[in-house]
Formats: C-alpha cells, structure tokens, sequence
C-alpha cells in the first residue's frame, strides 16, 4: 500500500512540475512575444477583385484590359512618425500624396518599401479601371460597369460580389463568363488601437481568361476612318455602317457604325448620347434595317441561275418600261434618268449594268416563294449568329410579311421585291453574310467574334446549311460584280488595289428622306475570295459613291 502511494506521490509531485516549467515559459520566458499576439485581432475579411481578361485582336493586340493602380489608405490615428515617413517616401517615388487619409494610385515599388520598412497603419486597396480602344469598335467591344438590380439578381447566384463590375454590352458582356476571374479574401490584422498589422490573403484572386477576337485592329480603324471621312464630305448623310467578314470561316474583321461613342466617357456623356437624334448608342451594323436596293439582285440572280429559269448564256432585252403586267408598270433606271435602254443583255452584263428589266423579268419567272427561299439562303431575313446581343432578323419581302403589316400583296409585286424594294430590310452584317455565302459557292456559315479562349482550342466554324451554287452560275455572277470594279461605276475607285474585287451597289429610296440610302456589297480576291464587305450609308445617295470607301478598307486588308 504503501508503495503504491509513492509512486502516486511521485506521478503528481513530476506533474507539477511540468505544469510549473510551462506557466514559467508562458509568463516569462514568452510572455511579451504573446502579449504582442494578444494584442492582436481579425478586424476584418475584404473581398479583393480578380483582373479581369483581355480581350485581343486576331493578332493578339489589346482591344481592352485592366488597369490596375493601388491606394494606401492610413488607419485613423497613424502614428506621427509612420506618416512622416510615408510623405518622404512619396517624394522619392514621385507619388502625389492627396491627404492625410491616403495616397492615391501606388506604385509597385512604394508599395515595397513601405513593406519592407513595416509601416504599421497601412492598408492598400486595388483601384482598377478597364481601358479600352475608346472610339475605335465601342459597338462591338462594349464597356464595363457596375450591375443593374436585375443583373445582380442573376450574378449573385454565379458568386458575384454586389459592387463587382460586369460586361455591359459588346464583346465585354457576351464573354462576361470567361473574362470574369475569380475574386480572392484578404484577411487585415490589426492592433488594440485598430491599427492594421498585417495582412494575408486567405484565397488568391485567380484572373479572368484572356479572349481573342477575330477582330482586326488595324483593319477596324481603317474602316472607321473612311466611313468618318465619308460622313464628314457629306453633311446630309445621318449615320452609317461597314461590316467585313472572313469568307472562310465568318468571323468578323471589322465592324464600324457611326456615329458613335466614346467607351472612356460614356457615363458623362450618356445623358446627351441617350438624347440624340442621331441614335449613336445603336449598332447599325447589326441593329439597322435598310432596304437593299439593286444589291438584291445577286439573289434573284442566283435564284433564276440554280432553278433552271435563266443560263448565263439567255438574254432579256431591256424595253426601258416592263409592260408584263398590265400594272404595275416599272421603269428601268436608264430609262427613267436618260430615255435609253441597255438592249439585250446576259445576266452578267445585266448586274454589271444594274438593269431593272432584266431582273424584273427574271424575279417574275422565279417567283415570290422561291425568291424568298434563296434569300432566307443566303443570309438574309435570317440572325447571323453573332454573339452580340439586340441582333436583328431583318424582313423577306413577300405575301406573308405584307399581310402581317395590314397590306396587300400583288402578283405584280415581286418585280419591286426581286431588285431589293418592296419591305426587304437587312442589316448591313447580313449584306455581308449574303455576300460571304453567295461567293463560297452558297455555304452559310454562322458569323462570329470569338477565335480563341485562353488555355482553350480556337473556334470551330459553324455551318448553318448550304443552298448549292454551281460554279458555272457562280462564276456568271461573278463576273457581273467584277465587271463593276474593272469598267463599271467602281473602276476609278478601285484602280489602285492590288488585287481585282468585285461589288455590287444599290441606292435605296427612304420615305421623307432628301436622298436614297447607299448601298455597296463586294469581296476580294476576285479568284480567292477572302473578304466580303458591305457598306450602307443613311442619304449617302448612289451606292457607287462608296467606292473609295470600300477600297481603303480592301486595300488595308489586302496590305
């Protein structure tokens, strides 16, 4: 027994001493190091924004990124000497010092001496801004912004912050999703005066995904820099747009409509851009709706070639008046301007020469239905696919949209509907997906912006189904447009590319307007069709009068 009380004895009286030696670590040996760590507190978890992604040009210059620049924020009741040192330091580094609170837009390397010496009562916060191409594409690029009430409702659910910025319209919103990163947390550790310590990051921001468009930055400025001139040396025109797409695959090279507007201003200029009559916050490209004027006629022509109603061979002479009918009656243009016809005519003399009578004759062989069919074909009256939103669909002349509106549809009326009047009205992006289709011999591919993701396969081109034009007809066609560039109305425009085009132009009439619209399609390479381009201009007058137009932005792409 009394053995076993010692061995007690001994066990406690061993843990006591232990106890002893740690309560001697604790209070004196340790003791001010855990004092410091007492003092110390979590005062609060920050959400730190991720860097958005880029978005890039086809060659991988920047359209649009992040800016970001870091403000020091002092705690209330900096130490004197902390700010004293914080003031030195600013003027070695040149930073502008903006108060006692804070210093605005830190650089990298102020940022590390005020680590490196350990300024307690300093804090920086991230001020990012997006910097884009201002006026260059702000249609197409979009801008950034904080979120509405009802974009909150569907991006807090995607782990949004409530003051996270988001893509408002443009490319910025269409890849909100892979440009959006991922924000991070920061913790702040202060002292027992509120004084921050120290901080660490808890989860690392991880940055959006860079994204390439099939833009081309070079080609964009150049064709907004000719239709601005154009705009400029005709004060009665009110607005315009260009599209150009790559005929390989649809993707867009350039997209221009003006006027517009500047991404960097937009919200000190949005009261008066919002006001103005000349609507500068729409996209004409791919918003406006124009009357296609004589451009049609690429698609009765294709249409009477493939169903068997016309050869490139079969001549209709012009009669200056159409008397099929017994009304209507039309007039062709040369008739109704000079009193003159242009005889007997083949098809490709007949596009090269704009004759109504012709295609009059030739719509009303094909027929209302069948014209429509090559037409919703071809592009038209038909969304692109574009990953912009507001695109419009456009409207295929015919019995059924006349009846729609309260009108009446006449057997005589697809004369009108066959060169491009009637209620035909497309976007000037589906003038060029027409002209892309018709000229890779009737292969509708779906138009689009994006080429590659980052860490991700380039776009895969879309197909969205093929109306067969054999190359016998395609070349009649063909060699229409391209005796427009050679000989035709565009021939002094177009002298100087490097490379023989062909086009097609229109002029459409537009109720209480001073002047038609203007209307050019064309493509190039004339044998390797590369790029198709289309151009309308609100009163620019005759179509043919966009010829140096259409060329500078040929040429720079041909360059």
């Amino acid at each position: 027994m009394s053995a076993r009380l010692t061995s007690a004895a001994l066990f406690f009286g061993g843990l006591l001493v232990v106890f002893a030696g740690l309560l001697w670590n604790l209070q004196v040996v340790s003791g001010a190091a855990y004092y410091e760590r007492s003092q110390r507190s979590i005062a609060q978890v920050e959400t730190v924004p991720a860097a958005r992604g880029k978005l890039l040009d086809r060659n991988g210059k920047i359209l649009a990124q992040d800016q970001v620049a870091w403000r020091a924020d002092l705690a209330e009741g900096c130490d004197e000497a902390v700010l004293r040192r914080l003031k030195v330091l600013c003027q070695e580094e040149e930073v502008v010092w903006t108060g006692e609170g804070s210093i605005d837009r830190v650089t990298s390397r102020l940022m590390a001496r005020i680590r490196e010496e350990g300024l307690t009562g300093v804090t920086f916060t991230p001020q990012v801004t997006r910097t884009g191409s201002g006026t260059l594409a702000p249609h197409l690029l979009g801008r950034v912004g904080a979120m509405s009430p009802e974009e909150w409702e569907v991006y807090q659910e995607a782990g949004y912050a409530m003051d996270a910025q988001v893509g408002k319209d443009g490319a910025e919103a269409a890849f909100e999703s892979l440009l959006h990163g991922t924000p991070g947390t920061k913790v702040l550790e202060t002292d027992r005066n509120g004084l921050v310590t120290g901080e660490s990051y808890s989860v690392t921001p991880q940055p959006g995904k860079d994204v390439t468009l099939t833009l081309d930055k070079d080609l964009q400025a150049a064709a907004r820099a000719a239709l601005q001139a154009f705009l400029d040396s005709h004060p009665q025109a009110t607005g315009g747009a260009a599209a150009a797409l790559d005929v390989s695959d649809g993707g867009v090279l350039a997209m221009v409509s003006l006027p517009d507007y500047d991404t960097a201003t937009f919200s000190a200029d949005y009261p008066s851009l919002s006001q103005a009559p000349d609507t500068p916050l729409m996209n004409r490209a791919v918003q406006g709706l124009y009357a296609p004027g004589s451009t049609f006629k690429l698609v009765t022509a294709a249409a009477a070639l493939e169903e068997g109603y016309l050869t490139p061979e079969t001549q209709i002479l012009d009669t200056g008046r159409y008397t099929y009918y017994k009304s209507p009656q039309p007039q062709c243009w040369l008739y109704r301007q000079e009193g003159r016809t242009h005889g007997l005519e083949t098809l490709s003399e007949a596009i090269a020469d704009s004759c109504n009578i012709f295609f009059y004759d030739a719509g009303r062989r094909v027929g209302i239905e069948t014209l429509d069919r090559y037409a919703h074909a071809l592009g038209l009256g038909e969304k692109t696919g574009i990953e912009l939103a507001g695109e419009k669909a456009g409207v295929v002349a015919g019995p059924d949209y006349t009846a729609s509106v309260g009108g009446i549809w006449y057997e005589g009326s697809v004369l009108s509907a066959a060169i491009g009047q009637e209620n035909n009205r497309f976007t000037p992006l589906q003038l060029a997906h027409m002209t892309a289709t018709l000229v890779s011999g009737g292969e509708r591919r779906q138009v689009h912006i994006l080429k590659k993701t980052e860490g991700e396969g380039p776009y895969e081109t879309v197909s969205l189904g093929k109306e067969e034009i054999s190359q016998e007809n395609l070349a009649a066609i063909k060699e229409g447009m391209g005796a427009v560039t050679r000989s035709g109305s565009l021939a002094a425009a177009f002298r100087d590319l490097p490379v023989e085009a062909g086009a097609k132009t229109g002029s459409a009439q537009v109720a209480g307007a001073e002047l038609a619209n203007a209307v050019l399609v064309c493509f190039a390479p004339y044998d390797d069709p590369q790029i198709a381009l289309a151009i309308v201009v609100e009163q620019g007058g005759s179509g043919s009068a966009l010829g140096e137009v259409a060329a500078a932005i040929l040429k720079e792409y041909l360059s």
